[in-house]
């Protein structure tokens, strides 16, 4: 992934080459180099049709039955030969293409949680829109249509090359245009200029048509990506506003983005139809043209019917090759268009982690003291705001302590520098080495999946926690949950918020830390239930020190000291 991370500025092409470069570039060249030479057998046999409809066609004209019927058998082997080229290709290069997606999601996948980018990126960047959906969506159709293009591209030029040759000796003799007072123009081999000059026509007029369908398609994106996140958003907070009576707040949002989204949605429809109008005529004037140019060779007898239908079989086909950019117009679109999406997001998270890395001033010691120490530690917001100076505290091992504050002064930002993914802050902290501390925020993290997975975030599978779960969910209160274990579902949503507080709970006692920083991890919990938790910590977990952040007051007498942030409070 060191392509991906080198600068904010990387290119389409450059997250492309990427995974050409990679430990699996050998097995890629040799794939690709396969496809290609099935793309030359493949465009081989078309020739040969062209070759088939010459002699099959003057078998007719002569009326030679025997002939003709070896034609026939001749053409089905051909046909089956070319079905089976198809066949396989289509295959090998859909496998190739699912490899190549693979590869690259995870290496995005890894880049974006490694150093906190995501985290940085939901909380500091506004640049970046759906992160998710340009992962999931938007690398399957980049390699998707980077691989048909350039396959098709090549399978293009080798048309060019070949069918151009059949043309050239269909139409080698010299055709004489006068003109006039300066004599006669002697044009070798027309029929492939014909094509030529026609298809190079198509193309530029194509590429003035479609040109802002790029830009559009971009935006499209965009608006329909913007447009599920709030659908999603509703469906995530569906009791806040059914609570709220907040049904019509939100459908004003949803028809206004859905409004975004069908207002360039038909933009595009009205440049795809210009571009439809253009291509539709130019591909209907193509039928008559070759008839038009090469009529008069078979009228004057200089080819026979076989080399009629061959030369219109061989026209149409170059035609179409040189007609590729006109043909393919919609699908580069859409090809620029994920590829400025991913590129973007792979720029902005690089931006994002380095303002991070650049803006963080705060350095992380050890120390053999069993204590936690801020030393000259000033925390700031994103923007540079100061919020809390020069903040001198030791937390010893043993003792247990709550921070107090008004709200909105930073004490939760505090935690966060303590934990490491606050970037905005200098001085100095100092943990104890060899120490575990868990953080525990006020709404606890539910993975989708078993039951038993959430119980265990972080760890998914340990034998040595496994065995005490269901002790464990009992001590919490949560007995009724042990026989839904297995049971896999979206937990976010099937348990109460005071239920995935006590999840988080029964996390500590499977992993017993030395520290535990709970910043409103009660909040949602009654006063029996938060006081209970507490005193099963210090039951359970006799030799673990914790750190709250609450506003309660029945929070005091859990803590053996308050420290008061306002006294840090920059002015």
């Amino acid at each position: 992934m060191n392509q991906l991370t080198k600068s904010s500025h990387l290119t389409v092409w450059q997250l492309l080459k990427s995974y050409w470069q990679s430990s699996e570039h050998r097995r890629a060249y040799w794939v690709y180099a396969g496809l290609v030479a099935l793309t030359i057998a493949v465009v081989l046999s078309q020739i040969a049709i062209t070759y088939w409809y010459n002699y099959f066609y003057n078998a007719l004209q002569a009326y030679d039955r025997a002939a003709a019927m070896r034609l026939l058998v001749i053409f089905f082997v051909i046909a089956f030969i070319s079905i089976a080229l198809l066949v396989v290709r289509f295959y090998i290069w859909q496998v190739f293409g699912l490899n190549w997606r693979r590869w690259l999601t995870k290496e995005l996948i890894d880049h974006w949680l490694k150093g906190r980018g995501y985290y940085y990126l939901e909380n500091f960047d506004v640049k970046t829109d759906n992160p998710d959906q340009r992962i999931q969506e938007d690398v399957g159709s980049l390699i998707a249509n980077s691989l048909d293009l350039s396959i098709n591209l090549i399978g293009n030029i080798l048309s060019v090359i070949g069918f151009g040759y059949v043309l050239w000796n269909l139409s080698s003799d010299v055709l004489s245009i006068p003109l006039g007072q300066w004599g006669m123009w002697h044009v070798h081999g027309y029929l492939m200029w014909v094509a030529i000059v026609y298809a190079i026509i198509g193309t530029v007029f194509t590429l003035k048509i479609g040109y802002p369908l790029v830009p559009l398609n971009f935006e499209q994106q965009h608006r329909e990506a913007t447009f599920r996140f709030a659908a999603m958003d509703l469906r995530s907070h569906s009791e806040h506003i059914a609570l709220y009576r907040g049904e019509e707040h939100q459908q004003s949002i949803l028809k206004r983005l859905f409004g975004g989204v069908l207002e360039n949605a038909y933009r595009i429809i009205l440049r795809e139809t210009k571009l439809l109008s253009f291509t539709a005529f130019f591909g209907q004037l193509s039928v008559a043209l070759p008839l038009a140019v090469v009529l008069p060779l078979y009228f004057s007898k200089v080819i026979l019917l076989g080399g009629l239908m061959q030369s219109l079989r061989a026209f149409g086909s170059l035609q179409d090759a040189l007609s590729f950019i006109v043909n393919a117009y919609p699908q580069i679109a859409q090809w620029r268009a994920t590829g400025q999406r991913l590129t973007t997001f792979v720029n902005h998270l690089n931006e994002i982690e380095e303002k991070a890395q650049t803006a963080n001033a705060l350095q992380f010691v050890k120390n053999e003291e069993h204590a936690i120490t801020a030393k000259h530690l000033t925390i700031s917001t994103p923007q540079g705001l100061c919020l809390l100076r020069n903040i001198e505290e030791k937390l010893i091992h043993g003792k247990h302590y709550l921070i107090q504050g008004p709200s909105g002064i930073g004490k939760s930002t505090f935690v966060r520098t303590i934990a490491g993914i606050w970037p905005f802050a200098a001085g100095e902290v100092s943990l104890p080495k060899n120490a575990m501390l868990m953080y525990l925020p006020q709404k606890s993290y539910m993975p989708i999946g078993a039951l038993m997975d959430a119980v265990l975030f972080p760890d998914k599978t340990d034998p040595t926690m496994v065995d005490h779960v269901k002790s464990v969910l009992i001590a919490c209160r949560l007995e009724r949950l042990i026989e839904r274990l297995y049971e896999e579902a979206s937990w976010a949503e099937q348990l109460s918020p005071g239920e995935q507080q006590r999840i988080a709970f029964a996390r500590v006692l499977l992993h017993r830390p030395d520290w535990i920083f709970l910043d409103e991890s009660t909040s949602m919990l009654d006063l029996d239930n938060e006081q209970y938790l507490y005193q099963l910590l210090k039951t359970e977990l006799p030799a673990c020190s914790f750190v709250s952040v609450g506003h309660r007051p029945t929070l005091q007498a859990l803590h053996d000291e308050v420290i008061d942030m306002t006294k840090y409070v920059a002015l």
